[in-house]
């Protein structure tokens, strides 16, 4: 089995306790809508924060429907922030 990281910022974090997971793949690549989808089974705070979320795949912006993610890749989960 291969492993991806998936690294959470500000609620996301919070709501995880968390600010990095490692997640086994059992498969060489998985849809990033899947993989969130069990992130989200980690807590309803985590899924309230996960649906409003921004995901960087390895640093480029990817749409949950249409991103796809492999061994070694970084998923990163971006809430929105405030401030300026």
């Amino acid at each position: 089995m291969s492993t991806l990281t998936i690294r959470l910022y500000a609620a996301a974090a919070d709501a995880a306790g968390t600010h990095e997971l490692t997640v086994q793949l059992e498969k060489p690549s998985r849809p990033l809508a899947e993989v969130l989808e069990e992130l989200s089974q980690r807590g309803e705070s985590l899924q309230r924060v996960c649906r409003q979320s921004s995901f960087l795949v390895n640093g480029t912006r990817t749409p949950v429907e249409k991103g796809t993610v492999a061994a070694g890749d970084v998923v990163d989960v971006l809430p929105p922030f405030a401030g300026g």
